[in-house]
């Protein structure tokens, strides 16, 4: 039988598309997420009311949003991961760059955009090999106790990272770094934070571009280092470092005896001077008996500064005056 053009519903029954459907296909698929939301449970209730086409149009907008939701979530996810974790090869050192938080960062890690300000926590984490103005020098931990408020807790850190960081000294550049420690606040010392970030920043010239471990000259020794044989150039009374030499080679000063005063509190300046000079005077008599002696001696003793770091060794100096000796005096 041929069909008739009557067959089936009249077009102007069938459903209409809901246009509010149409919409949230659009914006869902396009990223638009706050407003598919809105069109689409809008546009959910007018097909339910109306009786209109479109209902999958609009639970695929939705489903489009829920997608696009999933990626920010997961890429607001990873960033944050990356402020607390920096990207590191197998050796565990730093290969990329980016924000990081400054409490994330291990012992040797370079940084830049730290203003100096304690409260300036977010930086750029980098390879020290590219130019960078500051490096993570030592963690410690304070010790335990009830919270000894901020300032108290400000000078026990400082004094812990300068302890741990008198290696410092024979850097080269150690007249232009300037010392932070970031140590826990009230809030964080009750939840049991004990740690201090002992940072150094650079304030010299450019840029630094190595570790500031390979900035250390390791002929150089501080006091607390001497040990009796060391030979010396001419001593540098303004320094706190001297470079040694061997005692085979032109030198001025030998180190013929050390000594460590007993710990207690500092006596003052002038009491640690006489201290060290009795005990030089009767090690020169020692060691020198029966035998030609240095044409001068005198000695080096630790100040405040050094005494509070833990560091009370005397060291007594043998000195030529006329000539630079070429050989050890010391006895064999």
């Amino acid at each position: 039988m041929p069909s008739s053009p009557f067959d089936g519903p009249p077009p102007d029954l069938l459903p209409r598309k809901n246009r509010l459907a149409i919409v949230t296909l659009v914006t869902g698929l396009t990223g638009l997420v706050p407003f598919a939301v809105g069109f689409g449970v809008a546009a959910l209730v007018q097909i339910a009311r109306r009786g209109e086409a479109g209902k999958g149009m609009a639970v695929g907008g939705l489903a489009a949003s829920a997608l696009w939701l999933v990626a920010w979530s997961l890429a607001v996810v990873l960033a944050i991961g990356s402020l607390f974790s920096p990207d590191r090869d197998d050796a565990g050192h730093i290969r990329g760059s980016g924000k990081v938080f400054i409490a994330t960062l291990r012992v040797g890690d370079c940084f830049t955009g730290f203003s100096g300000s304690t409260g300036d926590r977010l930086v750029t984490a980098l390879p020290c090999r590219r130019p960078h103005d500051g490096e993570v020098a030592a963690k410690t931990r304070l010790v335990d106790g009830p919270y000894p408020g901020e300032r108290e807790t400000l000078r026990q850190a400082t004094d812990a990272c300068h302890k741990r960081l008198t290696w410092v000294r024979k850097s080269r550049h150690s007249d232009d770094l300037e010392l932070y420690s970031l140590q826990p606040d009230k809030r964080a010392w009750r939840d049991g934070d004990r740690e201090v970030l002992c940072i150094l920043r650079y304030t010299g010239p450019g840029m630094l571009t190595t570790p500031l471990s390979a900035t250390v000259d390791g002929s150089t020794r501080t006091l607390a280092e001497l040990v009796p044989g060391d030979c010396f150039g001419k001593w540098n009374n303004a320094s706190s470092v001297q470079r040694r030499v061997a005692c085979t080679t032109p030198h001025w000063v030998q180190i013929f005896a050390v000594h460590v005063l007993p710990a207690e509190p500092f006596p003052g300046r002038k009491a640690v001077e006489r201290k060290a000079g009795i005990a030089c005077a009767k090690s020169r008599k020692t060691i020198f008996k029966g035998r030609r002696g240095p044409e001068d001696y005198s000695f080096v003793y630790p100040l405040k500064d050094d005494w509070d770091d833990g560091h009370r060794k005397i060291a007594c100096l043998a000195e030529s005056v006329r000539a630079p000796m070429r050989r050890s005096i010391l006895p064999r």
